[in-house]
């Protein structure tokens, strides 16, 4: 029997104690079998919803046979180096129709899932899918390609499994994933998202990347206009493949150097599956960024990068980026190490770099009369960065409120104010 949370415990406790039987099944059993602390768990009983529902009122009804007792914490991060997560657990609580049997065989679709447990007593197991899972052996527990054709992202779900667990496809899964792959095109975008940031986060992502391609559901994550199709795309693919899983888990990194391996149809790969707004910002920044990061080999040219990240979380997104991209690819790292050293000094020098570390602000601008105008003094007051950049002795009132007047007054000195004219 797996290690039950203390929530999963108290449920089933309470449940026994009206005289109703309780049983763990599906991901969370195959979980908890491999060694992991699952946060999901479904629960099926005897236990009529209404008696449920009394005994457990803070719970959500989840339709007319399932009440959700929730016992997460959502910690969320600003920074996208942190992953957002839950942390406890979630347990459905679901009235059996029939037996439990009759149950796996309706719900799950492959042995792995198809497994029901409760204390102290034998495990209901019909596809001896305990077998399959000490194998990391996946299969189906009926005629799959059927099952594909009616919901394709089993099809994905079989793949997380891979990537979450390690799992081995029979030849017989494997061959009815790759008649059925196209109907994973007709799938819901969103779903093959939320599939996809799984299974690339996990502790086998590689071996996942490697049965996208290899199965034909790449279409389905980057679209038919996103396919690698030159050499250099496929070589680099093949290499994230092998060594992804030496980078840490942070989903929008890992799906940064996923989607840089589709240079030549980039932004169409990015922008395939729904991400939200500010992903889909970082995504479509990296691809024009990480060169320009690359070869930054003065003060000038790093503060003016970070200046134009607009803040810290976003350089330190892309400055992390590139030392995976270095982990992947072993590049060398001798540009890396030069550009933390560079960034140390600026930090220890207190060097300004954004509009906020200046001794002038909009106001002081306004103050000045040079411009009356609130949305033309900002615009000004964010041009001066520029100029401290190549000279931290002009962060100075007087100095920067003339150069402001010349911005305003010449477009041409506004336009090129980061260019350094050769004699």
């Amino acid at each position: 029997m797996i290690k039950l949370p203390k929530e999963i415990n108290s449920i089933i406790r309470k449940l026994n104690a009206e005289k109703y039987e309780v049983y763990c099944a599906g991901q969370c059993v195959m979980a908890g079998e491999l060694g992991e602390s699952p946060q999901d768990w479904d629960l099926y009983t005897d236990c009529p919803q209404k008696r449920v529902r009394e005994l457990f009122p803070e719970g959500e009804a989840q339709g007319s046979r399932t009440t959700r007792l929730d016992y997460t914490e959502f910690k969320e991060y600003e920074d996208l180096n942190i992953e957002d997560r839950y942390e406890g657990i979630v347990a459905d609580v679901v009235t059996l129709k029939g037996s439990m049997e009759e149950q796996l065989d309706e719900s799950y679709h492959f042995t792995c899932e198809a497994i029901a447990e409760q204390p102290q007593k034998s495990p209901v197991d019909p596809y001896e899918g305990l077998k399959d899972i000490r194998k990391r052996l996946l299969r189906g527990t009926k005629d799959m390609e059927a099952a594909f054709r009616k919901d394709p992202l089993l099809m994905l779900r079989a793949l997380r499994y891979v990537g979450l667990y390690g799992f081995d496809l029979t030849k017989e899964l494997s061959e009815q994933i790759a008649a059925c792959a196209g109907e994973l095109l007709q799938a819901d975008r969103e779903m093959i998202l939320y599939e996809f940031s799984l299974a690339i986060n996990g502790k086998h992502a590689g071996k996942f990347l490697k049965m996208l391609q290899g199965l034909g559901l790449l279409p389905a994550i980057v679209g038919p206009e996103g396919i690698v199709s030159d050499k250099r795309g496929l070589s680099d693919y093949e290499i994230l493949s092998e060594n992804i899983d030496k980078i840490k888990h942070i989903t929008l990194r890992r799906m940064a150097l996923f989607y840089i391996c589709f240079d030549r149809h980039y932004k169409d790969a990015v922008t395939y599956l729904p991400h939200g707004e500010l992903e889909l910002e970082y995504l479509l920044d990296a691809k024009k960024l990480l060169p320009k990061l690359h070869f930054i080999g003065s003060d000038v040219q790093l503060k003016r990068f970070i200046y134009r990240c607009g803040d810290w979380d976003k350089y330190n997104f892309y400055d992390k980026l590139s030392k995976a991209q270095v982990i992947v690819y072993d590049y060398n790292n001798q540009r890396i190490v030069g550009r933390d050293a560079i960034l140390k000094q600026v930090l220890e020098e207190r060097q300004p770099i954004f509009a906020e570390d200046l001794y002038v602000d909009a106001d002081d601008i306004i103050e000045a009369g040079i411009t009356d105008d609130p949305e033309r003094a900002d615009e000004l007051w964010h041009m001066l960065p520029d100029v401290v950049h190549e000279n931290p002795g002009l962060n100075d009132r007087e100095r920067l409120l003339k150069y402001a007047k010349k911005f305003h007054k010449s477009k041409f000195r506004a336009t090129f104010r980061d260019v350094k004219w050769l004699r």
